[in-house]
């Protein structure tokens, strides 16, 4: 069970469930689509799976999400209550882009989880009508620095071994900057022509990456401006 807080208030009561650490970022998984342990541990790699069991059976106990039984084993669901979660894990990302947005530092960045969240946030509805085999190489990275992706209008899948098949996109680039473009801190036609990414395959597809390759929900979240984090400061003083 979670920490009790001694109080009735409802925003402490949702406290009780939603604020021990790690929490919220499993909830957000789960809203994403994670169905499967793995698919946890992929997305919080920093997570030990004994805590990320932990976090999963105290979500299930407070009826946020339901294990059932699945083609590949247990699979985790939100329930009605971990979906009304959603407005809520939205909200923290736009203000959390907006006030507290990421100051990129290699030692911070993780390739394994950039790509996982980039294979989840194509822009499906801009995608060509037909099948997409992406192969993104990213230079800086040795063990983790293959990656193919496999695009369809349903979505995409992520292999970190060849999948077979000819591949229509190659991208190049490094995890600091493929974390700035996904983010929104820079634009994708910009880093091509800055040689921070290059692309090779057929015209169109290239042409129009910019369309539909991944980018965070909160990309075109405007961050705040130091005079805005002064000006309510400045009128309480």
């Amino acid at each position: 069970m979670s920490a009790r807080r001694g109080q009735f208030c409802p925003i402490a009561k949702a406290a009780e469930i939603i604020c021990e650490r790690w929490t919220l970022l499993v909830v957000r998984e789960l809203l994403l689509g994670s169905r499967h342990f793995n698919d946890f541990q992929r997305g919080l790699p920093m997570l030990s799976p004994t805590l990320l069991t932990k976090r999963l059976r105290q979500l299930e106990d407070s009826g946020v999400l339901l294990r059932k039984p699945g083609p590949r084993g247990i699979e985790y669901w939100p329930t009605q209550a971990g979906e009304e979660l959603r407005p809520m894990v939205l909200f923290a990302g736009r203000w959390g882009a907006r006030w507290v947005r990421s100051r990129l530092v290699r030692e911070d960045l993780d390739a394994g989880s950039l790509m996982w969240f980039i294979h989840r946030h194509f822009r499906l509805d801009a995608l060509p009508s037909r099948r997409i085999l992406l192969h993104v190489q990213l230079t800086d990275e040795r063990r983790m620095g293959r990656w193919w992706i496999r695009l369809s209008p349903q979505g995409g899948e992520l292999c970190l071994d060849d999948p077979g098949g000819d591949v229509d996109v190659y991208v190049t680039t490094n995890v600091m900057t493929l974390t700035a473009v996904y983010l929104g801190d820079i634009d994708f036609r910009e880093a091509i022509q800055a040689k921070r990414i290059t692309v090779i395959g057929p015209r169109d597809l290239v042409r129009d990456i910019h369309r539909w390759f991944a980018r965070s929900r909160f990309a075109d979240v405007r961050p705040a401006t130091d005079r805005e984090r002064k000006t309510l400061a400045a009128a309480e003083v």
